[in-house]
């Protein structure tokens, strides 16, 4: 019997240290203050108007400056959109989701419905400047698979 309470005592131990670990976790990870969620969701909006207008220039101007030096042209950057992230430069339709602010970054999710009906999640990551604007500093796309919580 000595094993089994050695496994209990275990599995304890470690049920304690994952809760503590989550819960330290969860202070990196906090609900966005709501001027910043405000403004990182008018970024956002703005570079999706800016697709739809076809004014690429401002578009690219909401990218920071580590996507702008992967794509150091404006054709680089709109190629590399429209082949990998059609349905946020063209969405029939979006809505904002959940934003969580961690390590100084904002996680916006946006819903979006692209032309052909089909909706997907895109997350966006967008860091405060130095000048104090926020930029798109990626957005990760995928098939959308449920609701938001």
């Amino acid at each position: 019997m000595p094993t089994s309470r050695v496994s209990f005592h275990s599995l304890r131990l470690v049920a304690i240290i994952v809760f503590l670990v989550s819960f330290a976790l969860s202070a990196f990870a906090a609900d966005t203050a709501p001027a910043d969620r405000q403004a990182t969701r008018n970024v956002i909006e703005s570079q999706i108007g800016a697709f739809k207008a076809g004014d690429h220039d401002r578009a690219y101007s909401y990218a920071a400056p580590g996507i702008r030096q992967a794509f150091p042209t404006l054709d680089r950057f709109i190629g590399m959109v429209t082949s990998g992230y059609k349905p946020v430069y063209d969405p029939e339709s979006y809505v904002f989701g959940r934003s969580v602010e961690e390590s100084g970054q904002i996680h916006q999710e946006v819903i979006v419905t692209d032309r052909d009906g089909k909706t997907w999640q895109a997350v966006y990551t967008l860091q405060k400047q130095a000048d104090g604007a926020w930029k798109i500093t990626g957005v990760k796309l995928n098939p959308f698979k449920g609701a938001s919580a």
